[in-house]
């Protein structure tokens, strides 16, 4: 994904990558949160109902993308696919949302649910 979205001047990263598997999830936000406008996509869509997490999401700045039910029942480089082709409106997320959590849809056409 990182070569494909870095030609229009974009970054991806496995969040693995960047922070040690024992960050939680709170501290990950609030480091997300000081370093810049980051967007995260995850699976993990108990992080938006759990309070902790969600205030942490809210207060840092980040914009979190879950990935929604039927995306993520998709195998995964169909998940990949879903994800890039609404790279687009992923983009417009972050350009338009102070911050916040958002649920990926499936459908090309559909808007993002505000959670």
């Amino acid at each position: 994904m990182h070569e494909i979205v870095s030609l229009d001047g974009h970054e991806v990263y496995a969040l693995k990558d960047r922070f040690p598997v024992t960050i939680t999830d709170v501290e990950l936000y609030k480091h997300l949160g000081r370093a810049g406008e980051w967007v995260v996509i995850s699976k993990d869509v108990a992080q938006a109902k759990r309070p902790p997490e969600r205030a942490a999401i809210l207060s840092s700045g980040v914009v979190a993308i879950f990935l929604a039910p039927a995306v993520e029942k998709l195998p995964p480089h169909q998940q990949a696919a879903t994800i890039l082709w609404q790279w687009g409106a992923i983009v417009r997320q972050r350009e338009t949302q102070a911050n916040g959590l958002f649920l990926l849809p499936i459908n090309k056409g559909s808007q993002f649910k505000s959670l």
